[in-house]
């Protein structure tokens, strides 16, 4: 059974993580007319989502002539208590000629059910997401001087000191 969500326009549409720096879990979280809609994914999907999303703007700016609205960045956290909804596998960003389409579908709690969410998104809110997207990725563990593997706060075993 699939549970199928679309949303236009919708209040808000982050990503945000649950855990410390190296154990993080990364959600995609929809907010509208009081439905929240929570999915679980990975850090390199949100990465590749933000660079997906910031490769469609630019397409996008190149045929859009009117002059794009700042938009301030959601920095609140994730809205409480959730449950994940379904855990990403797929992701998708398309244009329709005014929003920007972004689709999500996956597994759900149980293994009968998919989950799935359509969002669209206007261009300044799409940039507020990207912008979010690139902050939440880059807040991980940061790099080691020497290999620039992530490195935990007591260190790591670097290959390049073997």
């Amino acid at each position: 059974m699939a549970n199928e969500h679309n949303f236009e326009a919708p209040e808000r549409f982050i990503v945000g993580t649950v855990g410390r720096p190296g154990e993080r879990a990364f959600y995609l979280q929809v907010v509208s007319a009081g439905e929240i809609v929570t999915a679980g994914l990975e850090k390199a999907e949100v990465a590749a989502l933000a660079e997906g999303l910031q490769v469609l703007l630019q397409q996008v700016a190149v045929n859009d002539e009117a002059p794009i609205e700042p938009v301030l960045v959601d920095s609140a956290p994730l809205e409480t208590p959730f449950a994940e909804d379904f855990r990403v596998s797929e992701l998708s960003v398309a244009w329709d000629g005014q929003h920007v389409i972004v689709e999500a579908g996956g597994s759900g709690t149980t293994d009968e059910s998919v989950g799935r969410m359509r969002v669209a998104l206007t261009v300044p809110a799409t940039h507020a997401f990207v912008s979010r997207a690139e902050k939440v990725v880059a807040a991980g563990r940061p790099p080691c001087v020497l290999c620039g593997l992530p490195a935990d706060p007591g260190g790591h075993v670097c290959p390049r000191l073997n």
